[in-house]
């Protein structure tokens, strides 16, 4: 990351994106720099090739196909240079082929890259995949003997709003102990040193004295008290410039009332009602919380956070 800010720089995106194909069981079959070729597997398939009516025809017709190959450039060096050789592939493949027809040549076209930037198709659908895989997990540190006794822990990471005429957003990720509803903030930063596999959830909620549905209300109790003890000066502010703005509002259509029929000053009315509503409902004060992704962990005595 820089600066809070992930994927903002092409290495970034190349690592994000190398850990994720990892993950999702894809095969690499060339990888140079800040390039790569992937072989993906029907599941990640499906999720990363906007193209549902293609598999349902594949699905009821029992067809076999090739699997699709993602070529990706991370930077635009990177796709000017695989885009000259895939062309050149193109024209060596053309010359070793038997004659074609005129119709081959048009429509037999060279193979070209995909530049992975903020805001390009593919990273969204990679992006929109990853969130989708990991809402949630159950996981232990890698090294682990078997038999080590794992003290419970549900991490939950999630985004808190303060929304008013803008928004200002806040990550959080709290962990809350099965044992003892102990709370640490930052859980995520705490473990993420760890190399984790998964495994199945009785394995870590069998020695938990508390249920999830106490540890999640452990969270949203704590995370409440946060607000509400926070300095909460920028709702007030929030609520003197929607005041304001309402009195503006309410002084223009009043300014013009007199300018209109009195059989039309029913429909002013109306529209102002509606433009009243609309502004208190954009920018009265609130704070919204979103849940990224629950983690059910299970982590040994000595690594206990």
């Amino acid at each position: 990351m820089t600066n809070g800010h992930p994927l903002r720089t092409s290495d970034e995106r190349l690592a994000f994106c190398d850990r994720y194909f990892a993950a999702v069981g894809a095969d690499v079959i060339c990888k140079r720099p800040m390039y790569r070729e992937f072989v993906l597997p029907i599941d990640v398939d499906k999720e990363l090739t906007d193209r549902p009516f293609y598999w349902m025809w594949v699905e009821k017709t029992n067809q076999t196909v090739e699997p699709t190959t993602l070529r990706l450039a991370f930077d635009q060096e990177a796709k000017l240079r695989e885009d000259e050789h895939l062309a050149q592939l193109h024209q060596q493949s053309l010359a070793e082929a038997q004659p074609l027809s005129g119709l081959d040549i048009l429509f037999r076209k060279p193979k070209q890259t995909e530049l992975v930037d903020l805001g390009s198709f593919r990273l969204d659908k990679i992006l929109e995949s990853a969130r989708r895989r990991g809402q949630t997990v159950c996981v232990t540190p890698y090294s682990e003997h078997p038999h080590t006794q794992l003290i419970p822990w549900l991490m939950t990471n999630g985004l808190t709003r303060y929304v008013t005429d803008s928004v200002s957003e806040t990550w959080w990720s709290i962990g809350v102990c099965l044992l003892n509803l102990q709370i640490v903030e930052s859980f995520y930063n705490k473990i993420a040193h760890l190399e984790m596999t998964g495994t199945s959830p009785q394995i870590i909620v069998g020695q938990a004295k508390h249920s999830l549905l106490e540890a999640a209300d452990a969270v949203t109790t704590y995370l409440s008290r946060l607000v509400e003890q926070g300095d909460l000066a920028w709702a007030e502010e929030a609520r003197l410039r929607l005041a304001d703005d309402l009195a503006q509002l309410d002084a223009y259509y009043r300014s013009i009332e007199a300018d209109y029929p009195p059989e039309e000053r029913d429909l002013l009315q109306r529209e102002h009602v509606k433009k009243r509503q609309a502004l208190i409902e954009k920018s009265t004060p609130r704070v919204e919380m979103e849940v990224a992704q629950i983690a059910l962990i299970g982590l040994p005595l000595r690594t206990h956070t």
